[in-house]
Parts: C-alpha cells; structure tokens; sequence
C-alpha cells in the first residue's frame, strides 16, 4: 500500500508514466531488458508511409520536467470511507462519488478503475488572476539537489522549481494543472470530452497546454460563455465573457449527443406553395389533378372564407370555409402539385406530419390566398452549436440561489451552463469534475435526470480547502469548500426529489483522502516481513484507523480501487475457521491478522471443491506471519483443481 508506493517513487523517473503508455499499446518494440527499439518503430512507420518530422512546437515552462514526473509517481495517501453516510437509506446504493482529498492524488486512486470509461469530464480550476487565491502547493518533496539526481535538471533550474512553490506565476499554473490533466486524459473514455473554464489570464497557455496534452487534432472548440456581469462600471472596455476550452480524447470517436442550444428554436419552418408555375401565364408547369380536401384540413389562420375560383391555381368548386384553424367543408382542389403523393398521405394520415425524401416532417396548410403551402420542419441537432454560449445563467444568479440554499459561495458556475455541457455526453454517462468547489456539476448531473429520465453518474472531488475567515459561507458555520459542496448536492436532491419526483439517483459515497503519519510511514518501513513468527503486527492495521473508519476497511477500499473493482462494490465475507476473508470478484483479501493453519486448510479445501471461485489473493504483508504465508503458498502450487491462484503481497 503505502510502502510499495513510496518505493516506487525512489525508482521512477519523469518520463515513466509515457512509456508505460507506450509499452502498454506497442510491446512489440521493446526488448527483453524492456528497452524502448526506437529504430524498430520508425522502420514500422516508413513502411506505413506515415509522415516522420523531426521538427515541431513544443511548450516549455519552467517544473514540466517536475510536472511530468508527478505524473509517474503513485500517491502516498490512503482511501477512507465515511462508514456512516455511506450505511444511510440514501447513500448505501448510490454510484455516485465524493472524494474528499488532493485532486492529484484523487485521480492516481481512480485510474485503477476508472480508467478509459468517464465520458465527460467539466472542471473550473483556478484562474491564477492574482486575486483568486491560487498558489502553487504541491509538495515538491525534494530539495534542489535531489532534483537534480532524481530528474536530471541543472542546479540552477532545480531551484527555480522548488522556488515555484508559493507561487502563482504562469509557469507554476503550468506545472500545477500538466500532471492533473495528464491523468483525466487516461481517465476519460475514448469517445469522451473534456470542457474547461477559463478566463484571459491563462486561456492562451491553457490552449498550448491541452494541444500539447490531448494533441492539436482533438480540440473541439473554444465556447465564449457570456457572463453578463456588472456593467455598471467605469471601465473602458468591460470584459463580459469567460471561456470553455473542449477537447476530445479522439475527436475521430467522438460522441455529442443531439443538445439543444437554449438560443436556437427547437426547429425551423420552410414554407412553399404547393403550385409548381409556369414561366408562361396559362397556367402549371406540372399536369393538373384534383386532390379532395377533407374538413379538419389545417388553415394558417383562424377563420375566413376563400371563394371558389377557376382563374387562378389551385382552383376550387366550393367556398373554402375555415373556422378555428380548420376546414370546415368537403372540397377539390385543382393544381399541378409538387408533392401531391405527400399531399394525399398527410390527409390519409389524420394530418399527422410525413416524411419527405430529405428525411424532414412535412405538413400542409391552407393560406389566406388560397394557397396551400408544403411546410418542411428541420429540427435542430448537434450540429447547430454555437460557441458563443449566451442565457445559461449568471455567477450572480447562480449565487443568490446557493444562498438561498444555505450554501453562500463566492462566483459559482450556473447550473444551467454545467447541464448544457453535460448534456453533450450520452444520458447513461460516468461526469467527473475534480475541481468540484460549490458541487454545481453534480446538482447540474441530478438534474438533467430528473428531466429525462437518465443514468448519469457523478464523480466529484474537492480539497478541504478552508473558507475564508470573514465569508459568509463562514458565517454560515461552514469550515471548509467540501462541506458546502456536500450539503449543497444534499439540498439540491431534496429539492429535486419534491419537484420532478423522479426515480433517479439522489444520493452519494463519501471518502477522504489520508496520508498516514511519518511515525506509521517509519514503522511501515522498518518491517521485516521475512521475520519470525514472534514478530505478529496486528497493530499494523490499526495504525490505518482514520476518521473512525477501521484501518481494515481503508485498506480494503484503498486496493478494491487501485484493483479495478470501482469504490461502489459488491463485497462479500467468506467464513473459513475462526478469520473471516473478504472477496470481491475473483479475488480474496486478507487484511487483518490471525490467519491460522485452520483457516488455510478450508480455504484450500474451498478452492479445490470450486465453492471459492477466487483467482488472486491480495495480502496485507504485515497481517500474515512468516510460517503461515510459507504454508499458503506451497499449499496453492497443488491444488488437486489444478486452479492456479496467484499470491500477491502489498506492504
């Protein structure tokens, strides 16, 4: 756990979390020492007939070797449950997350299950102004001279790096969102998008940022969202717009569902006469037929008489009388028509709309003129968005309503903006916004479900930032962001749930993110699992009891995540003799202490028989003594099944 993360760190260099990318996709072109055989690729490539350059832009910025390395560490935090919201009516089925925590340890925790499967990712991170708070505040870790060892930088840049720390310069927003935005790339699935708030003072470096990170060919479109605030003031030129950056994991695959911009009509009316005239004066261009039009044919207007005629197209043999919009009496009527087989099934049909040849609904209607107008219906889909983003709600707005809510937060996003953005990924999606402040995207998810009936999941996560002092969300009691964010999804689904009545889901898991003391941290490491069986730490897993959660239960969420198993699964206990194991899936864990000679007969006796359908056992190293960890693993290389279940230890 913790000790095998800091132990990779010792080894891992800034560009270990690319090539592990690499060698994942193209093992084909490393060797047996795991050495990368370049040569071998560009041979491939040629062959190909790709285009190789060996120029190109590149983004520099002071920390991007530092940035670049934080991507390739594993986090030394710990995953802890809030046991008791989780166990609530509301909350103990939900699949919908709050994470409480460092966002970049937070996504280190969820690429092991996450990964490739969030279809939508929205954050609205710092906008580094000078007076929005931010400074840089990752823990470097290191001084300047084991950067210097550790990733290669010169003396001098080390400690401009180290110097970042602090600050708010534009090269420490760099480094600070690189690795962060790295790590959603891998999070979002492959026909998944990305939107990002920003305003003047980043956009520019942002945009650089995301080309570089997500490459050029997938930027989607950079929305201009119109803020309408104050414009009151004196300023010369008054700034009225922020922007979203969109971009794509593989613009190629990917997925917008059919949204509706709230500026354009849901659809749009083409009007033309039924009558197809001639270029001369006697008459239509197409032969003449008559068409019965019975009463209830629709009219343009409310009521009137249009006289019968036999001057003019279309003619009549009867007073055409309209009333309430409608044909009152049985007539024919004469043309050369256009669309005369679509003109006779929309009046078999009941005037029901029909579909014309171009796929768009059709309906015909009686002019004033006597006319008789085809009127085609082109409903708008997605490719009708405009990047200008206008009526989706103010700062302004969307803060007097969280007011209202109890939850005073200063310049949230509306609700109406995030459900626009949401709206482009498909209604069963996984959204995550991992800079979560006031929770508006997850209100945002709830209520787009609430409207149509959606499966919409959320992910949010927000530091424990504290509150400014003389705020009112002080005033209000609260101590930190993450407590106004939870109360606010809480509030918001009541609202909902009374409103819409919808069976959607309300509720939310809760876990903190914690790392554990440096007196555990040495501990940990002056463990010798290889001791004798004198040396049995059940302590150990109570040195990980955090926040009331037992230190076997953060254990088990910390790898059931880190395994695939999500933060939302299905758990089951198997009694052996006296020791109870956890399983999930196909794997069983051992986590606390007291595994007995007893207890491994049955579980190889339940392994062999089949009624243990497992694969792996992850074991809590610390938990297990010498002897009996020898006597499970020469137990499991025969078992008479001949299953093979492979042991895995974790320190």
């Amino acid at each position: 756990m913790i000790r095998d993360a800091q132990e990779h760190n010792e080894t891992v260099g800034p560009t270990d979390s690319e090539v592990a990318r690499i060698r994942s996709l193209l093992p084909e072109y490393f060797d047996k020492n795991g050495s990368f055989m370049i040569d071998r690729l560009q041979e491939s490539l040629r062959v190909g007939e790709v285009d190789l350059s060996h120029e190109g832009y590149e983004m520099r910025f002071l920390g991007k070797s530092f940035a670049k390395y934080l991507t390739s560490t594993k986090t030394n935090t710990v995953v802890v449950p809030d046991l008791e919201h989780n166990t609530e009516d509301q909350n103990a089925e939900s699949e919908n997350l709050y994470i409480v925590g460092d966002n970049l340890d937070a996504l280190k925790h969820l690429l092991g299950s996450y990964s490739n499967q969030v279809k939508c990712i929205y954050i609205d991170p710092p906008y580094n102004t000078g007076s929005d708070g931010f400074v840089y505040s990752d823990s470097f870790g290191f001084n300047a001279r084991q950067l210097v060892d550790k990733i290669g930088l010169g003396e001098d840049e080390a400690k401009r790096v180290v110097d970042l720390q602090g600050k708010s310069s534009h090269s420490a927003w760099l480094t600070f969102m690189y690795p962060r935005l790295e790590l959603a790339k891998q999070l979002l699935a492959d026909d998944g998008v990305i939107f990002i708030s920003i305003d003047d003072n980043e956009q520019a470096n942002l945009r650089s940022l995301c080309d570089e990170i997500f490459g050029e060919q997938n930027f989607v479109a950079s929305f201009a969202w119109r803020t309408d605030g104050n414009l009151d003031n004196q300023a010369t030129v008054k700034i009225n717009h922020e922007y979203v950056h969109m971009y794509a994991k593989s613009a190629q695959d990917m997925y917008i569902a059919g949204v509706k911009d709230p500026n354009l009509s849901n659809e749009s009316k083409l009007f033309n006469s039924e009558i197809r005239n001639s270029v001369v004066k006697n008459g239509p261009k197409n032969p003449v037929s008559g068409i019965v039009l019975e009463p209830g044919f629709p009219a343009g207007f409310e009521k009137g008489v249009i006289p019968a005629r036999s001057d003019k197209f279309p003619n009549y043999d009867e007073d055409l009388v309209i009333a309430g919009g409608k044909l009152t009496n049985r007539v024919t009527a004469r043309t050369g028509w256009a669309n005369g087989s679509l003109l006779r099934s929309f009046i078999t049909g009941g005037y029901a709309p029909v579909v014309d040849s171009k796929g768009q609904d059709t309906t015909f209607e009686l002019t004033n003129t006597g006319a008789i107008d085809n009127v085609k219906v082109r409903r708008t889909n997605q490719q009708h968005i405009l990047t200008v983003l206008m009526n989706l709600g103010t700062v302004e707005t969307a803060g007097n309503a969280l007011a209202e809510m109890g939850c005073p937060f200063p310049y949230p996003k509306p609700v109406p903006l995030i459900k626009y953005l949401a709206s482009f990924a498909p209604n069963d999606a996984l959204i995550l916004d991992f800079f979560s402040g006031s929770a508006t995207t997850a209100h945002a998810v709830m209520q787009l479900n609430s409207e149509d009936a959606g499966t919409r999941r959320h992910i949010s996560v927000q530091w424990p930032e504290k509150v400014s002092a003389d705020s009112q969300a002080a005033e209000a009691g609260f101590n930190t962001i993450d407590q106004l964010g939870r109360l606010r999804i809480k509030s918001a689904a009541e609202k909902i749930r009374v409103q819409a009545k919808a069976a959607i889901d309300y509720g939310f898991r809760l876990f903190r993110l914690e790392e554990p003391s440096e007196k555990t941290l040495d501990e940990l490491h002056s463990f010798d699992p290889s001791a004798n069986d004198a040396l049995i730490s059940g302590d150990f897993v109570s040195k990980f009891d955090l926040n009331g959660t037992p230190g076997s239960e953060v254990a088990l969420s910390t790898w059931l995540v880190q395994d695939g198993f999500g933060l939302t699964p299905d758990v089951q206990t198997v009694q052996l003799d006296q020791y109870e194991l956890r399983t999930c899936g196909d794997s069983g864990y051992v986590i606390q202490p007291g595994l007995t000679s007893e207890d491994l007969r049955i579980l190889v006796t339940g392994l062999e028989q089949n009624e243990l359908d497992l694969n792996r056992l992850v074991i809590f190293g610390y938990s297990v003594t010498f002897s009996v960890m020898h006597e499970l693993k020469q137990n499991l290389k025969s078992l008479k099944s001949g299953r093979t279940v492979s042991v895995i230890e974790r320190f």
